[in-house]
C-alpha cells in the first residue's frame, strides 16, 4: 500500500491547527482504507521549541490509548529493534524507501492507523 504523508509544520500554523489538520487527514485516509501515514511535524529547529511535535506525539499517545490508531512511532527511533517499524513496514513496504526514516529523523513519525 501506498504512503501517505501530511505536513503539518510548514504553512506557520499554530499548534490546535497543526493537530485539527492530522485529527482531519487521519479520519479520512483511515476511511480510505490506508494503513499507514507518515507525518512531518518538526522538531523545533526554528527555536519554537517543538511545540507542534510535543502536541502530536501526546495527541497519539492518547489516540493510540483510546483505540482510534493502532500505533505510532517517532522517526528518531526508527531502528531494526523497533516493534512499531516492523508491523508499518509489513503494512506499507514504501517505507523501506523512505529517507527520513533510516536518518532517524526527529521531525516526523509514523503512523499505523
Amino acid at each position: 500500500m501506498k504512503l501517505i504523508t501530511i505536513d503539518i509544520k510548514s504553512g506557520r500554523q499554530t499548534v490546535a491547527e497543526a493537530i485539527a489538520q492530522f485529527l482531519v487527514e487521519l479520519e479520512s485516509y483511515k476511511k480510505g482504507g490506508f494503513k499507514v501515514m507518515k507525518v512531518i511535524h518538526g522538531y523545533g529547529s526554528h527555536g519554537v521549541g517543538g511545540a507542534i511535535r510535543n502536541a502530536f506525539l501526546k495527541r497519539c499517545t492518547d489516540l493510540k490509548r483510546r483505540g482510534m490508531i493502532e500505533d505510532f512511532v517517532c522517526c528518531d527511533q526508527w531502528t531494526p529493534k523497533n516493534v512499531v517499524r516492523k508491523i508499518a513496514i509489513n503494512y506499507c513496504p514504501d517505507l523501506l524507501a523512505d529517507n527520513d526514516l533510516y536518518m532517524l529523523n526527529p521531525g516526523c513519525s509514523i503512523v499505523i492507523m
